[in-house]
This record gives C-alpha cells, sequence and structure tokens, in this order.
C-alpha cells in the first residue's frame, strides 16, 4: 500500500491503482486491463521561452529482477508532493470536521484523487454507515479528468468508500442542478489554487458555483483567502529581469538589446512562482509585510478589483521584487489556517497554537511557492521611512502590481513603442543566463575557436537561441546561419534584422528555416553542407533527480 501519500489521514492508495508509482498524475492507459504501458499527464517547459504546456506521454515499464515497475516519474512531480503535505492534509482535516458537523450536501470541485470527498464523508458519517448516500446526507465529486476519475473510484474502493461518494466525471461549470446534483449544496469544499492562488481559475469557478450550484449562504472550505506582499532588494532578483543594465557591463562586443530598443527583449508581465527560502541571505527586506487582496470563498468573489497600497519603507535600497504569498483561513471562526509564506514570515502572535500551520515550522513543499512580481528594470530606489504607492490589480486569474512614480510613467509610454510587436518574451532564467558575463564569454571563445577551423561556414542553430545566432553572424563576416527557431519563428527574424546593425551583420547571411524545409533547402542549394551545429545546453527540470541527468542538448 502506498499508505504514505495519506498517511496523516489513514486514507490508503492501492498499489494497482494505475500501478503504484504511477498512480496520481500517471495514469495507466487501461486501468483495468493490466496493461503495460502507461499514460502520463506531464508539464513540459520550453528552456528558452518558459512557456508551458500539459502533454500525454506513454511511459513503458521497465524490468528490474523478477518484477515488472513503471519508472518513476511521478516521483518528482508536484501532485504527490501535494499528497504528501502533512500541513495542508492536517488543516483541510480539521476545517471539514468543523465545518460538517451533520447531515447535509457536501459538493467538492476538482476532487482530484477523491481526498477532501473523502474527509467530508467521514465527517458525516458516511464511511461508517451501510448503506449507500440519501439526498440529505451526501458527497458529490466533481473531476474533470477521466483518468483522475478512473484513479479516484480504486482510492474510494481502497479505503472502503465505494458508492459513498457521487463522482461526475464534468467540469462544474457543466454541471446542472436536476440532471447531475439533485440539489444546490450546502458545503463547497474545494483545493482549486496554485502558487499565486488565482491562477487555476479559483474566481470563475466560485462564480458559478455561487450562481447555480451553491445555496445562497453556503458554509465553505477554505473560508478565507488573503495575499501578502513585501517589498524586497535582492541581486539573484535583479539578474532575473533587468539585462539592459547587465549588459552594458560585459565586454564581448555582442548586443541583445541595443539603445533605443530596450523592449525588445524581456519577460513576460506577470508573477513568478519561486522558492524565496533558497534566496533568504540574498534578500533585504524593504517593507514589512502587507495585506494586497481578501478573497471571501462563501460569496460570489468580484471578476476584478483594484487597490492603492501606501507602503512605508523599512530601510534604504532599491526595490527589486515584490514577493508574494497568501494565508488560508480554512474555518469560518478563524481557528485553522494555512499559509505559503517564506520562513522569516512566522506565526502571528494570537495564533501560537496553529504554528504547525504555518511554514517556519520547518516542511518543505514544491506545490506552492512563493510569487515575485519583478519591478520596472531601472528599479525603485527607496530611504528608509519614505511612503511609496503601489497601485495592485486582480483578474479572474491573475495579480500585477505598479508602483506610482514618475519614472514608471516614462517607462509605460516607452512600452507603446512599435517595438512591443515584435518583442521576445524569455523565461527570468534565459534572462538572468544572457546578462552573465562569465557565460557569454565562455559561449564566444568556444564559438570562436570552431569558427577558426574553417574560412566558409555553414553553421545550423537548432534552437531558439538568438544569443547563439547573433554570435556566429558577429563573429564570422564570411560565415552563412541557419537559425530553426521552432518557437520563436517570424518573431525570432524580425529581431534578429532589428539588432543587425548594432551587431555588424548583415541579414544577407541569415536564413531563417523551419526544420521540415531544411532538408529540401540543402538539395536544392548545390548540396550544401552544414559544417557547424550549434545549440545551448540547458537544464530540463524535474525529469530526474540527479542534476547531470538533467542536462540536455
Amino acid at each position: 500500500m502506498l499508505s504514505v501519500l495519506l498517511k496523516p489521514l489513514l486514507f490508503t492508495v492501492p498499489r494497482r491503482s494505475a500501478t503504484a508509482t504511477a498512480a496520481v498524475r500517471g495514469m495507466s492507459s487501461s486501468l483495468d486491463s493490466g496493461a503495460s504501458t502507461q499514460r502520463m499527464f506531464q508539464l513540459k517547459v520550453d528552456p528558452l521561452t518558459g512557456k508551458a504546456e500539459w502533454v500525454v506521454i506513454e511511459e513503458e515499464e521497465e524490468e528490474i529482477g523478477n518484477q515488472t515497475t513503471p519508472k518513476a516519474l511521478l516521483a518528482t512531480t508536484s501532485y504527490l508532493d501535494m499528497l504528501n503535505d502533512a500541513r495542508r492534509n492536517r488543516a483541510f482535516r480539521q476545517a471539514i470536521d468543523k465545518t460538517v458537523t451533520g447531515p447535509c450536501h457536501v459538493l467538492d470541485i476538482g476532487a482530484g484523487t477523491g481526498l477532501l470527498s473523502m474527509m467530508a464523508a467521514r465527517a458525516m458519517g458516511l464511511s461508517e454507515s451501510k448503506g449507500s448516500s440519501s439526498l440529505n446526507e451526501m458527497v458529490t465529486a466533481c473531476e474533470s479528468y477521466l483518468p483522475m476519475v478512473k484513479l479516484m473510484k480504486k482510492v474510494l474502493r481502497a479505503n472502503g468508500m465505494d458508492g459513498k461518494i457521487r463522482i461526475i466525471n464534468k467540469r462544474s461549470d457543466e454541471l446542472d442542478i436536476g440532471v447531475d446534483i439533485p440539489s444546490r449544496a450546502d458545503v463547497l469544499v474545494s483545493e482549486i489554487l496554485d502558487s499565486e492562488l488565482l491562477g487555476e481559475g479559483l474566481i470563475p469557478t466560485l462564480q458559478h458555483a455561487h450562481d447555480k450550484l451553491l445555496i445562497e449562504y453556503p458554509q465553505t472550505v477554505p473560508y478565507r483567502a488573503t495575499i501578502y506582499g513585501q517589498v524586497v532588494e535582492c541581486t539573484y532578483l535583479w539578474e532575473m529581469h533587468d539585462l539592459v543594465n547587465r549588459e552594458a557591463g560585459v565586454s564581448d562586443g555582442i548586443c541583445l538589446v541595443p539603445n533605443g530598443m530596450f523592449d525588445l527583449l524581456g519577460i513576460k508581465r506577470q508573477q513568478y512562482a519561486m522558492h524565496c527560502n533558497s534566496m533568504k541571505e540574498e534578500i533585504k527586506l524593504l517593507s514589512e509585510p502587507f495585506k494586497v487582496f481578501d478573497f471571501d470563498f462563501w460569496r460570489r468573489p468580484d471578476s476584478s478589483r483594484e487597490t492603492e497600497l501606501h507602503i512605508k519603507a523599512t530601510n534604504d535600497g532599491t526595490v527589486h521584487a515584490i514577493i508574494s504569498w497568501w494565508l488560508l483561513q480554512l474555518d469560518c471562526e478563524g481557528t485553522v489556517f494555512y499559509s505559503t509564506g517564506p520562513d522569516w514570515i512566522h506565526c502571528p502572535s494570537d495564533f501560537k497554537e496553529l504554528n504547525s500551520s504555518f511554514p517556519s515550522s520547518g516542511n518543505w513543499c514544491d506545490h506552492w511557492k512563493q510569487s515575485v512580481w519583478f519591478t520596472s528594470s531601472s528599479g525603485l530606489h527607496v530611504f528608509k521611512d519614505e511612503e511609496v504607492r503601489l497601485h495592485a490589480v486582480h483578474t479572474e486569474t491573475s495579480i500585477s502590481y505598479r508602483f506610482e512614480t514618475s519614472q514608471d510613467k516614462k517607462s509605460v509610454t516607452r512600452h507603446d513603442f512599435c517595438i512591443r510587436d515584435c518583442q521576445i518574451v524569455l523565461s527570468p532564467e534565459r534572462i538572468a543566463l544572457y546578462g552573465d558575463d562569465c557565460w557569454r564569454c565562455l559561449m564566444v571563445n568556444a564559438i570562436g575557436k570552431a569558427l577558426r577551423q574553417r574560412v566558409h561556414q555553414l553553421c545550423l542553430v537548432a534552437d531558439d537561441s538568438i544569443f547563439l545566432a547573433i554570435a556566429v553572424a558577429h563573429l564570422s563576416k564570411s560565415s552563412h546561419v541557419i537559425p530553426l527557431f521552432p518557437g520563436l519563428g517570424k518573431k525570432g527574424s524580425e529581431y534578429l534584422q532589428r539588432v543587425a546593425a548594432a551587431n555588424n551583420y548583415t541579414m544577407d547571411r541569415i536564413e531563417i528555416l523551419k526544420k521540415k524545409d531544411l532538408q529540401s533547402t540543402l538539395q536544392d542549394s548545390n548540396q550544401r553542407k552544414i559544417s557547424f551545429f550549434v545549440a545551448e545546453p540547458f537544464y530540463y527540470g524535474n525529469d530526474s533527480v540527479l542534476p547531470w541527468q538533467n542536462l540536455r542538448f
């Protein structure tokens, strides 16, 4: 039994539910047939642009000794980490036990493996009853992913709750009263939260639930969520978004962001989930924590709101980022809490008995992190006791910030420049690498050494590396460069054209091709042969535990 998954709750996941290690996010392509191929949900992130998407992959079993076991890809996924989060499980269990105290209709939206549904059923006493649930006391589990629904059924069966919980394989906004569920629910139990809080569609889900699925004044678990923020100075975070000022200090002659084109290359204006505890020693706090927004689960939320915050600086420094987190109040009395705050945020003095629900108790998790919002590249200089104004806005799925300064108004005008239409967006990690003088020097030296071996090179850039394409064109006046740019496409071509003059090359030596056109183009060009092949090495996170097993080229 995989009792380690749900050990604090005395629930188990059966060993044969999609053959153990593929049990939660990875599901069997034939759960009941004993097939040897597993179908996995895996998050794939483009290492250069940072774009992420869910893909379904086939995972073959491998034979170890006399046993056949699936490769343990699930072991490093955030879903399993979430199920092993003892603080989260304990907090939800306590809140559900306080909320579900008698016969009622409980609706679990985004039920997943059925953990919260089982908690509600146990609190209601359904787990001990011999018959099936009735209309007056029932738990409805709503889950849209069919593979997860199949797994949930196995989990319920393994925990003796088969038939105690009504499972519906639909999105919650597809449910109809009288068709899918007999009546509006009295209690909502749901955990559809990401590190930013809103990114998994919390607001539209709550809006539809209050409009169509819940009674007028329902009880909810969680009861309320509060976003907190803190202004910080941190060189590491500055390096991840200020390529303009960092490139001014390099001397390799390559210019990724020429004068007047500072918006040509940058990161997406959004919050990024990061483990801020790991950079705690490099962070200088410039303010006390401040409240940004409250979200009440028990009433219909607004789609968007704005607020202006007046923040008093606690130190002299340069604002590089805003670090934010959320605090869940899970019960209406305010006795059960869960926080995603960093280690330096301690349990409030009023809640000392709840210390185990706060991260300072030593727990570590990967499924929820802190969120980081980067300020403008030039930063904002503050002095101790100075008051700054921060404008915060939330939409249905995200939160954004803007400091109200004259400097910020200038940057808004700059963003209206026509360059924005061909702006290339990269991940913060790639921006940090492109501004690293040491890394650039190593790459330029290696490219220069390779180019000296032949006078007329035909160079293939096999990925989206704009730095390598520019470096080859800049260092060799006779080489011909073919960047494939599989992700950047036309934007990559427009970018190379805009920065050509600043890097001393002409576009007649650059030929953007799609991978499928490469062979035919070379055959039609007097049988040209590629003599120089280049791409950026990178780490493709969470493919396995050991760093050297993550290296890709």
